[in-house]
Formats: structure tokens, sequence, C-alpha cells
């Protein structure tokens, strides 16, 4: 990926996973070649896993690509870019699911079904084979690695309500008798309104902080205790400057908390005041960052595509299933950029547990919150527009909503206490290895 400095210069570097890239031209061709001729369905399963390897690569060139481009924006727009493009491609998977749905009724049951299972399987996968990953390597290197136990408990509640959100549906029409499909859709599209106005706030909360005011007295002392202009850095920051600081406010003395708050508030200024300063002096960069962010979005969208129309025919001719496929292929290879991410967190030299446990933890409560109403409103959408069944958080597969229940005890169990082991790291791919086994030993759907 290419790595341009502020002055100008740009370097490339190499990375493992180019190679993977390759796969993207091969998926199309082949694709192309097994829609019509005389290959006609004979590169199926190879354009499936093709696709499956592409989005592997993209994963990882999209995360690059974002982060390259967030070095140009102000914080509130790094903040929703990050926020929200990591689940491009869920999304896109699931729209197409829902397109083809409308488009051959027949196979309206298994997409759903696949759907279903991918918005359950991306929390059970974060949770327990990502942050799995992250906590059994880094605590086996590093020993015990601690973080902040409120911030786990704060997952563990948005996790709690997300589970509450997708069970209620299905539990209401489960007790209740002569439940229409009316009523399926209407409690699915107050409980996703629900949903997206608690992710909103819980994006307003934890990117934008609203409403802190322990963060707003951190921001108003970091710009009392030093300046956020482009020639402040922090490598100019000397002993006699902070002597100075001190002299000044010595009638506060803030305590650990207060002071790292102020000091994170400190360097987030001083990364505006660097995106600033590279804004004006590097326009052609961010020309080009933001044209490589529309065309990796765009590639990964189109492979997306590509890989739903050759899903059900794979189905049919594999020992795959809609359950095995929604809730276990496609979430790890959705998700096998955050796996990564956090992997290198929990494994650096920084031992930076809670880092790990913010892309896995944060990750895992987008997808209840965000994407899953969402593609519950596009489906209805699609339905009001060109008539179908609309997708409703009506799980047919009890399984799921049993698996995911637990997921959400088992995290708040293993890290409430804000510090874990390899041991609990080794408990948690046990119990992804359990859930896997038993979705792809289930029969039929």
């Amino acid at each position: 990926m290419m790595s341009c400095a502020s002055g100008g210069g740009c370097a490339v570097k190499f990375r493992w996973w180019y190679i993977l890239l390759l796969a993207t031209p091969a998926a199309v061709v082949l694709w192309y070649l097994n829609r019509q001729g005389q290959f006609a369905g004979h590169f199926t399963d190879w354009v499936f896993w093709l696709s499956l390897v592409s989005l592997v690569a993209f994963a990882q060139l999209a995360s690059e690509v974002t982060e390259n481009l967030s070095e140009f924006l102000t914080p509130v727009a790094r903040g929703i870019i990050t926020a929200s493009f990591g689940n491009v491609p869920e999304l896109a998977i699931g729209a197409f699911l829902l397109i083809q749905a409308h488009n051959h009724p027949n196979v309206a049951t298994t997409n759903f079904i696949i759907i279903r299972g991918l918005l359950i399987g991306s929390i059970i996968n974060n949770v327990l084979f990502t942050l799995g990953i992250a906590t059994f390597f880094g605590a086996f290197k590093h020993g015990k690695l601690r973080f902040d136990k409120n911030r786990a408990a704060g997952y563990a509640s948005m996790l709690a309500l997300a589970v509450v959100g997708l069970a209620l549906p299905t539990l209401a029409t489960d007790f209740a008798k002569d439940v229409g499909q009316a009523a399926e859709e209407n409690v699915s599209l107050i409980v996703a309104a629900i949903l997206i106005i608690s992710y909103i706030a819980y994006v307003g909360s934890e990117i934008f902080h609203w409403g802190d005011k322990r963060a707003s007295a951190a921001v108003a002392a970091a710009s009392a205790i030093g300046p956020a202009s482009a020639g402040h850095h922090a490598e100019h920051h000397t002993h006699e400057d902070h002597e100075q600081h001190g002299k000044q406010h010595a009638e506060h003395q803030p305590t650990a908390e207060e002071r790292e708050e102020i000091e994170a508030e400190r360097r987030k200024a001083e990364r505006e005041a660097k995106a600033q300063q590279r804004r004006r002096e590097n326009p052609g960069i961010l020309l080009l960052s933001t044209l490589a962010f529309i065309v990796v979005t765009a590639l990964v969208v189109g492979i997306c595509f590509i890989l739903v129309s050759v899903t059900n025919t794979v189905i049919v001719n594999t020992a795959l299933t809609p359950l095995s496929t929604g809730l276990i292929i496609f979430p790890v290879i959705c998700n096998i950029g955050e796996m990564l991410e956090a992997f290198s967190k929990s494994w650096g030299k920084n031992k930076d547990m809670e880092g790990a446990m913010d892309v896995a933890a944060g990750s895992s409560v987008q997808m209840p919150l965000f994407v899953t109403p969402l593609l519950v409103f596009f489906g209805y959408g699609v339905a009001l527009l060109f008539g179908g069944q609309p997708l409703t958080l009506i799980f047919k597969q009890p399984l799921e909503l049993v698996v995911v229940a637990l997921v959400t005890f088992v995290y708040a169990l293993v890290n409430l206490d804000g510090e874990t082991t390899w041991l609990e790291g080794a408990q948690l791919l046990a119990f992804y290895t359990m859930i896997a086994v038993t979705a792809f030993a289930l029969p039929g759907q």
C-alpha cells in the first residue's frame, strides 16, 4: 500500500495479502464464463471460493485505504467512516440476498436463513473467535492482560440490549396466537427503529462524547495546557513547558484518570492539527485517497454481488447449508480484518488488550444495532416497491438466539473483571469451535 508523508514523499510497502488480490480478476472472469456459453455452470464452486478469498484481501485493503484517508479527515468524519465502513460486506451481501429473494421467490426462505445467520454469526464470530484469538495469543505471549472493565461492562450492556431486541419479536410470535404477517412486519420495523436509535446514541457517546461532562472538561483542560496548532507537536513539549504548565495549574491536581483523559484529548488535538496541515500541503494526496476509498468500496460491493449470485447453487451442490453458510462462512470472511487488527493489538509490544476488545466488541455491537435495522428497512422497502416477502426479525432457528444469548453471558463472565489470560482465550475459541461443528453437522436448513 502507498503511504505518503506530509512532505509529499510516497513509499510502496508490500503486504502479504497483495497476492490474494489476484483472486479478484480470476473470480470475475470465471463468473462471466460460468454464466453462458459452453462453460455455463462449470465454475460455480470456483467463483464462490475465489470471491471469498477476494473479500479477505479487500478487508485488508479497505483497512489501509480507510486509515490513509482518515489522516486527512476531521474527527467527526473519521468517526463516521470508522464506525460504518467495516460493515460494508455484510450490508452488501444482505442487500443482494434480499434483491435475489425478490427476483427469485423460490430461494427467499433460504436467503432469509442466510441473512439471519449472518447477523447472528457476526456477533458470535467477533465475541468468540476474534476476541478469543486476540486473548489467547496476546496473553500467551505477554502473560495476564488488563483492560478497562468499565468499557467491557458498557459493551456487555449494549450486547444485552441487542439480544433482547433480536429475541423479543420471535418470542412474541411464539407465545401469541394467530399472529399474521403484517403483525410480524410491524413488530420488526418498530424494534429495528429502536435498535438504530440506540446505535446513534452509542456512536454519539463512544465516538463524539455527547453529554460527557468529564470529556468536555478534559477538552477544556487540554486546550488550556497546550494549544492545538499545526506547529505544536508532541516532540516540542519540553520539560520546561511541563514545569510552567504545572505552576499555572498548581491549584488543581487532576486525578490519574483525568490526566489520561487530558492526554488523550491533547493527542487528538495534535492529530487534528497535523491533519489540517496535511490537507493544506497535500490536496492531491487527499483526492487520491478519496478516490481509492470509493474504488475499494465499489469493488467490495461488486465481489459481494458475484458471491451472492452463486451461493444458492453452491449450497445445493455441496455439503454447505444455509445455516452454516450464514452463521460461520460469511461472518468469518467478512470479519477477517477485525480479527487481524485485534490480534495485532494484543500481540504487539504495547499489549493493547483494551484496543483489541474495542475492535471485537465494537464490531459485535454494530451488527445488531446498525446492520440489522438497515437490512430490515431495506427489505421492507424492496417488498413495498416491488412486492414479495420482507425481512423480519422472526428467527425460525432457535439455535441462533440461544447461542447469541449464551455468547453475551460468556463475554460478560470472562471480561468484567478487567483482566484476562490465555486460558480464557482458549475457552472462547473452544466455545466457537463447538458452535461451528454444530452448525456444519445440522442437516438441511
